[in-house]
């Protein structure tokens, strides 16, 4: 995996969380393993099968860059499918054991995957003592990571677990991701586009600017010609909430091997934000299986 750094990643009863609570999070959050590590989050894997082999959604087993080329040797498309309540349940016997009190879960949205579906069914079975609750984020890829970064951090500042959800929730609007899908055909064989949207795009060499609305995948824009005319799209969309005000303790590139683009975005971005604040991820397979290789995104909160 070739990685890019912008900079050094920095990483009824009132129930008190500081270090009693346990962050779920699932593979599609696309955050880094050195964030994985800092912010104690335990991350439970999604499904990818193509040619007739499941894998799990971590780069040991299948690297967007693997699964780019499984697709085109194989010229199928991969089929994605959602974490199990008894992967959810395992997760909960360990927190159980490691001592913690309460779990949050949160990952991508109930819109786009049956995960949230899992953990509710997984809630309704655990017997435990855990206090579990589920965060959705209407949201992916590290989108729904800012929530769950920003929620431990929350977390950390000695509120109680009514506190830290209530928090997470008022993110949930405020989230921005978006980004470009530099080829139509992934999203155009996944169902995302019309024939009609997908002909007239390929002659005019469209590049889909794709943002995140409630809790769905949204076309909002279609620069056409170079890639660098959509990449400025993008831009000129974060530049114009930046200056309207963002959160900007955490805010991501993440791609999925678009590493030139990657670099055009830190030189852009760096000196715009706090030392360490720009960090850069990869998207893993659920989420590439679904925009293809060249895709970059953007994603922060709004005040």
């Amino acid at each position: 995996m070739l990685i890019i750094k912008c900079s050094k990643n920095l990483s009824s009863g009132r129930t008190k969380i500081k270090s009693k609570i346990q962050f779920i999070v699932d593979s599609t959050v696309d955050l880094t393993e050195e964030l994985y590590e800092t912010y104690n989050f335990v991350k439970l894997p999604l499904y990818v099968t193509i040619d007739g082999k499941t894998y799990r959604d971590t780069p040991e087993e299948l690297s967007n860059k693997k699964l780019f080329e499984i697709m085109e040797e194989t010229k199928t498309l991969p089929k994605t499918s959602a974490a199990t309540p008894a992967d959810f349940l395992e997760e909960f016997k360990k927190a159980e054991k490691n001592g913690y009190e309460a779990i949050i879960i949160t990952g991508i949205s109930s819109t786009l995957s049956g995960t949230i579906q899992s953990a509710t069914i997984a809630i309704e079975m655990y017997k435990g003592p855990l206090d579990i609750r589920i965060v959705d984020s209407l949201n992916l890829s590290t989108g729904s990571g800012l929530i769950a970064i920003f929620g431990s951090d929350y977390a950390k500042t000695d509120h109680n677990l009514d506190e830290v959800v209530a928090y997470m929730e008022s993110l949930v609007p405020r989230v921005r991701t978006q980004f470009i899908v530099e080829s139509l055909d992934i999203i155009y064989r996944g169902g995302r586009i019309s024939s009609a949207k997908y002909l007239l795009g390929k002659i005019f060499n469209a590049h889909p600017f794709i943002q995140v609305i409630n809790g769905k995948l949204e076309v909002t824009a279609t620069p056409k010609g170079k890639l660098m005319r959509a990449l400025n799209h993008q831009y000129s969309v974060f530049k114009k909430d930046f200056k309207k005000g963002i959160l900007n303790d955490h805010v991501f590139i993440t791609h999925a091997v678009a590493e030139e683009s990657v670099r055009y975005y830190c030189k852009k971005m760096k000196d715009k934000l706090p030392h360490g604040a720009l960090k850069v991820t990869e998207t893993g397979s659920v989420i590439s299986a679904h925009c293809g290789p060249g895709t970059i995104g953007i994603t922060y909160i709004v005040k």
